[in-house]
């Protein structure tokens, strides 16, 4: 009796150290609990817990273990072995943790959707199904469940069926962090970026938001083609974490889009201080040397890092990437670039996307002088000028390609229809004279 009341007294001091903060004394006064009855598997749990918090998970798996042995009935020991061996990237052990969690108390929110998480994380997705609707049949509003589904679907590349289950996680469960952000991500690879605004928007609306998910949710911007807005989020976020290397990187894209070249240089010199070989640094750097015309440079690092690399993941960066490509002269590489992001026949596969019809529409032209044949290039340039009449780029594309197979009357229209669009074009006005000398040159 004596012992047991000792064994008491450790654990309220144990427990009044880790109010305070003071995990190693409460390490102490819960090992000498613990020794005075080796029988009490709540102690042993609460020793684990601090274990944990100190950094030491294997001693403290060890603990839940012993605490679960002492306790068959107990749901907790088992949960937070599952949770630290989820954390452990353990995923497979997890599983029988949380499955014995779940067999105790079934309508356990947190083991389900960490199971579903562990079964999706070793490649088990079928299960992970079954696991997700067991927590529909057994939870009323399994929000966290519906967010771990939506991963896993993600994972599998199935968009329509992860945008669904990401929206009822935000219903059920409206506070859910980075949810909101997880979903435009899908929207963006979706080809939807126009709806992702409103959805990062609340995200921000809602608190606070954590610097990584900010981070997230500036890259989207960007990629949605909303340079103001990224720099709004990532200024602030400068504030928070000033020596983060991807912040700056950012901030000079955004910048740089901006059409400000004396800050999106000052941002990625501070990036390349940070972090000198961090993937797409070399890219910006030489975007932003082709905006100050440094020719020349912007190729050779252009060459080199799309060799090594290949070209970027997001459409707005890939875009950028290969009409870089095309006005440094390296054809070859753009071509390649086109083919790895948008397919073999984009004519067929983004029939609908002027911007990609035209830039392939100008890589075929180039291809073409070199060939001679100019029939592909023509359709692709026909396309995109259905789709953007207004577009001058599309207008040039077409005035050269009949200037190419020697068609001038035809040549002749499309520069008008140019100059109508915009008088001042340079590219227009460059097309006009070549017209003019080639005609003349031919008579």
């Amino acid at each position: 009796m004596a012992e047991s009341n000792k064994g008491e007294q450790h654990a309220n001091r144990a427990r009044e150290m880790l109010r305070q903060g003071r995990l190693k004394d409460a390490e102490r006064e819960l090992r000498a609990a613990v020794a005075s009855d080796p029988t009490r598997g709540d102690w042993m749990l609460n020793l684990g817990w601090t274990l944990e918090a100190i950094g030491r998970q294997d001693e403290a798996l060890q603990q839940y273990r012993q605490s679960a042995t002492l306790l068959p009935t107990a749901r907790d020991p088992r949960l937070a072995e599952g949770v630290l061996l989820g954390k452990l990237n353990r995923h497979a052990e997890a599983v029988t943790a949380l499955e014995a969690t779940l067999r105790i108390d079934p309508k356990c929110e947190t083991a389900s959707s960490l199971l579903i998480r562990a079964l999706a994380q070793s490649a088990r997705h079928e299960e992970a199904e079954t696991a997700y609707y067991m927590a529909l049949d057994a939870i009323k509003r399994p929000a966290t469940a519906h967010l771990e589904i939506a991963r896993s679907l993600l994972a599998r590349g199935d968009l329509k069926r992860a945008e669904h289950c990401y929206r009822r996680a935000i219903a059920e469960g409206p506070t859910l962090t980075g949810s909101r952000i997880e979903l435009a991500r899908v929207l963006l690879m979706a080809g939807r970026g126009a709806e992702t605004a409103p959805l990062l928007n609340e995200e921000f609306r809602r608190g606070v938001v954590p610097p990584p998910l900010a981070l997230e949710a500036a890259r989207l911007h960007l990629a949605c083609g909303r340079a103001n807005d990224a720099v709004q989020v990532l200024e602030q976020l400068a504030r928070i974490e000033p020596s983060n290397p991807r912040l700056h990187l950012l901030l000079a894209r955004a910048m740089r889009r901006r059409g400000d070249l004396v800050r999106a240089i000052r941002h990625s010199e501070v990036a390349s201080r940070l972090s000198g070989e961090m993937p797409g640094l070399a890219t910006e750097a030489a975007l932003i040397g082709l905006g100050r015309g440094f020719r020349d440079d912007a190729r050779k690092l252009l060459e080199k890092e799309i060799t090594a690399r290949g070209v970027p993941v997001d459409r707005v960066d890939v875009i950028e990437v290969i009409s870089a490509l095309l006005a440094v002269g390296l054809v070859e590489l753009a071509a390649k670039g086109m083919k790895e992001r948008f397919g073999d026949d984009v004519l067929k596969s983004h029939f609908d996307d002027a911007e990609v019809l035209r830039l392939a529409a100008r890589i075929a032209l180039e291809q073409g002088q070199k060939t001679g044949d100019f029939r592909r290039g023509r359709a692709l340039a026909r396309r995109a000028f259905r789709l953007d009449p207004a577009s001058l780029a599309n207008v040039q594309n077409l005035a050269l390609i009949a200037l190419e197979r020697k068609r001038f009357d035809c040549a002749a229209a499309w520069i008008a229809r140019g100059r109508r669009l915009d008088p001042s074009d340079q590219g227009i006005r460059k097309l006009r004279t070549l017209w003019w000398w080639r005609r003349l040159t031919r008579v």
